[in-house]
């Protein structure tokens, strides 16, 4: 009889999808499944969530509509809606994804509650201090308490980056070996063997002799958008034959298209918004820029490496353990424009040195980011659970 395990995320927010941890999710249920596990997924319903669950269908993977988010309702309630969630199917595993550290705290206790014998979280992010009010006063006090007691009942953390790691025992989470490093990992073949459903150069009217850098990721704060507008208008003047398409959308993109009007050259950025095709358009581009102020470990990261793209972006969370200083790509400091500018332009510079960090990247992707090591990696953590579950049940 095959094991059965339960995914499970809790946030509803009104965006339109929930980036990498949902590819991370989407990565994973399905080749587990093939592993031998019978696989469903819990999720609230919401917009952000309408992805995963079309996802899950298609593959034929039961979803389940389990809402446990802060808008859910009290904390009795939420707690209550796991409980009886998982008293009614009993799986042999919960696996808990996390957006951010304090993620599916109600789903992680009424899985422990209702008797569930392994109990897996994988954190996709985790900052690098955690805001000093949280814990501050009586309810802070409680807060704590809880979250102390949440993450004992946790079998085993998974983080997607040594820096994860480290920051989770830091802020004393875990004992270092509670958690296991598994970083986020592609289907490589996807992305350096691109049959074009969809030309981009044509389509975006970038001429094979223009130099075409994509920018992945919603328009938000975190991200450093702004920090690479600042730079481009010197790019511009030492590169005028260049094009950035801006891939995503979000809250902050009528704020970038007003600067990048004010610095005239709104002629130079593209606001692609969201795209479904990723593959084809880094097979189209000859580099990717990462701004971000803060990350886990980005799948675009990978996936530009597997795609032959030499990488820029900010020395900021799993990214470093991805992108090789000088070999793959460059690393720079995060929210510094003129250091993005030296960077690129460096690049732009030397197209011999961006063909060669393409092929470095393409071979560090194969070597170190294929999914099916991901997939075996984290199956190895559920049967070591579950073994320990039998012999040392609680």
């Amino acid at each position: 009889m095959n094991r059965s395990i339960v995914f499970m995320m809790d946030y509803r927010g009104d965006q339109l999808q929930i980036g990498g941890t949902s590819n991370y999710l989407k990565l994973l249920a399905p080749r587990v499944r093939d592993c031998g596990f019978e696989v469903r997924v819990a999720i609230p319903h919401s917009k952000r969530t309408e992805d995963v669950r079309e996802f899950m269908e298609a593959n034929n993977i039961q979803v389940d509509y389990i809402d446990i988010s802060p808008q859910a309702g009290t904390v009795v309630s939420r707690l209550n809606t796991a409980y009886q969630y998982f008293s009614s199917i009993m799986p042999d595993v919960a696996h808990f994804i996390l957006p951010w550290w304090n993620s599916c705290e109600y789903g992680i206790l009424g899985a422990k509650l209702a008797g569930v014998g392994a109990r897996i979280v994988t954190y996709q992010s985790f900052p690098e201090t955690i805001d000093s009010n949280v814990f501050q006063g009586f309810y802070g006090l409680l807060r704590r308490y809880r979250h102390n007691y949440t993450c004992n009942s946790v079998h085993k953390a998974i983080s997607v980056s040594e820096i994860n790691k480290h920051r989770l025992v830091d802020n004393n989470f875990y004992l270092p070996g509670k958690i296991k490093v598994i970083r986020n990992m592609i289907e490589v073949d996807k992305f350096e063997n691109v049959e074009h459903r969809i030309d981009f150069r044509r389509e975006w009217s970038v001429d094979d002799n223009m130099s075409l850098i994509v920018v992945v990721g919603y328009l938000e704060e975190i991200k450093g958008h702004r920090y690479l507008l600042q730079a481009l208008p010197n790019i511009v003047a030492r590169h005028p034959n260049i094009l950035v398409a801006l891939v995503g959308d979000g809250e902050l993109k009528k704020q970038f298209e007003d600067q990048v009007l004010e610095t005239c050259v709104a002629d130079k950025v593209l606001f692609a918004g969201w795209q479904q095709d990723v593959p084809s358009i880094l097979n189209a581009a000859d580099l990717l820029v990462l701004p971000s102020l803060s990350e886990g470990l980005p799948f675009v990261v990978p996936e530009a490496m597997a795609a032959g793209l030499p990488v820029v972006a900010t020395n900021v969370g799993g990214i470093p353990e991805a992108v090789v200083e000088g070999k793959t790509g460059l690393l720079v400091k995060a929210a510094s424009s003129l250091e993005l500018e030296q960077a690129i332009i460096s690049l732009l510079d030397n197209p011999s040195q961006m063909i060669e960090m393409g092929i470095a990247g393409n071979k560090r992707a194969n070597a170190e980011f294929n999914v099916e090591r991901m997939v075996r990696d984290t199956c190895d953590v559920y049967s070591t659970v579950l073994s320990n579950a039998n012999t040392h049940p609680s």
